[in-house]
């Protein structure tokens, strides 16, 4: 005896994939924002996979279905930290994120196979993207302007040394903030539903603004000079810019 959603095979290499992370978890430090979001996202990729397959078909199953394919687009942008951190080097995030990728084209797959009452398990082209002559991107979300400026920005606030030159708690602040615009940028891309999509974006974008007032903060606080920060804060304008609701930019 089984339950239904163990005899998927995008369960087996979901639970796969939790086990190959485990030891990135298990030693990486919950000080970085991003580990929480990976033990969630990798753990909510099988937790709202199952708990769609119990439930009876409908539009609810289908978005259920959805949240797990988002969590692996969070899985993902979390690889992405991890390099910039120095915690992960490129040929390993490269092999974790194609594994992830082939469970995040089953679980497509899958959902098609809902949408039109088919009960089989199959597969689905989701584009790996090959890039613009440059490293080839695993996930499409990769070749996006706004995730590359997201993670620009990430980049800056490390090289900077922004964060370490502010207080623990203030710097784990824009630790948090930082992390939620990659996220929420790359998850957006997971989604169906324009509303779902345009609902990650407004995260980001909010995250965004409470960066730059953060960063203004520190110009009063005296920890570097508003000179400092106009790559940053003009980084951070691109990035609102495209996270916009619309009817802030009509």
């Amino acid at each position: 005896m089984s339950f239904a959603h163990e005899k998927l095979s995008v369960y087996e290499k979901a639970i796969e994939f939790l086990e190959r992370i485990q030891l990135f978890l298990e030693t990486w430090s919950n000080r970085h924002a991003f580990v929480d979001h990976l033990s969630r996202a990798a753990e909510s990729i099988l937790f709202n996979l199952a708990e769609a397959v119990r439930m009876k078909t409908g539009k609810k199953k289908i978005l259920t279905l959805e949240y797990a394919i988002g969590s692996g687009f969070e899985c993902a942008a979390c690889f992405d930290i991890a390099v910039l951190k120095g915690l992960l080097d490129v040929a390993d995030a490269v092999s974790i994120k194609r594994d992830l990728l082939r469970i995040c084209k089953m679980l497509v797959g899958l959902r098609n196979s809902w949408m039109e009452s088919r009960v089989a398990e199959e597969r689905e082209s989701y584009a790996e993207d090959q890039g613009d002559g440059g490293e080839k991107s695993v996930f499409y979300h990769e070749s996006l302007d706004v995730y590359r400026v997201s993670l620009e920005f990430y980049r800056w606030l490390l090289t900077a040394d922004v964060v370490k030159s502010l207080g623990a708690a203030f710097g784990k602040e824009m630790d948090v903030l930082a992390t939620r615009i990659v996220l929420n940028v790359a998850e957006s891309n997971g989604r169906y539903s324009e509303l779902s999509r345009e609902s990650f974006l407004q995260t980001a974008n909010a995250a965004t603004i409470k960066l730059a007032v953060s960063l203004d903060i520190g110009v009063r606080r005296g920890v570097w000079t508003e000179s400092e920060l106009v790559q940053g804060k003009n980084l951070l304008l691109r990035i609102s810019q495209m996270t916009a609701p619309r009817d802030y930019l009509d």
